[in-house]
């Protein structure tokens, strides 16, 4: 790791909540139902951040068409607890070396990000991490079209998100988007990406 890249990472780590931090403890943001019993199931996530050709970027998805939740749209590598999992940070590593082919030896985790609540019952504990070298990734094909990466001056720069209202079974709700297709991102993506870019701004701007 470069000088430069060892700095970046030292100064993020300092914003983040700590890799062992007890994801209960962590404040929740995102989707709040108007009412009646809200049980939203864990989940986790991998921001994977990597050495682009000019800047640093964050590697995304483009979700299977063939999946039953979430078809077609951009993703972090993440997904439910698995039995054995030590959740958060097991869960985010073993999803993307299912999903994308990152082996998680080459990710240090740096820490985590707030939880955010989905509109589909979701509760994410977002896992940012730093990948070493230049790993071979490769897709799964039942559950990734594409593996893409975005840089972070695009992410930290907030003229570049747009707020919308949408509606899902007569509920109503807010959310953001970044990007333009075919790598258009939006919802939980976008709002997560948001909060790394209130995170990151005064580190690489």
């Amino acid at each position: 790791m470069t000088d430069r890249r060892a700095a970046f990472a030292e100064r993020l780590v300092a914003r983040l909540h700590p890799p062992g931090t007890d994801p209960e403890s962590l404040p929740v943001a995102g989707f709040r139902p108007p009412g009646g019993l809200w049980r939203p199931r864990p989940a986790a996530v991998l921001i994977p951040i990597i050495d682009g050709v000019n800047e640093l970027e964050v590697l995304l998805t483009v979700r299977s068409d063939r999946l039953p939740e979430h078809a077609g749209q951009v993703a972090f590598p993440g997904g439910g607890v698995d039995a054995g999992d030590d959740f958060p940070l097991g869960t985010a590593l073993r999803e993307a070396e299912e999903e994308i082919g990152l082996p998680s030896g080459q990710v240090t985790p740096l820490g985590l990000l707030d939880r955010f609540d989905t509109i589909t019952g979701y509760r994410i504990v977002p896992v940012v991490g730093l990948v070493t070298g230049q790993p071979g990734l490769k897709p799964c094909s039942r559950e990734v079209q594409r593996i893409f990466s975005w840089p972070l001056s695009e992410v930290t720069n907030a003229g570049n998100y747009r707020q919308h209202t949408g509606r899902r079974d007569g509920v109503e709700f807010d959310f953001l988007s970044i990007g333009r297709a075919p790598a258009l991102i939006w919802g939980a993506t976008a709002a997560i990406l948001d909060r790394l870019r209130l995170v990151l701004h005064p580190i690489i701007n």
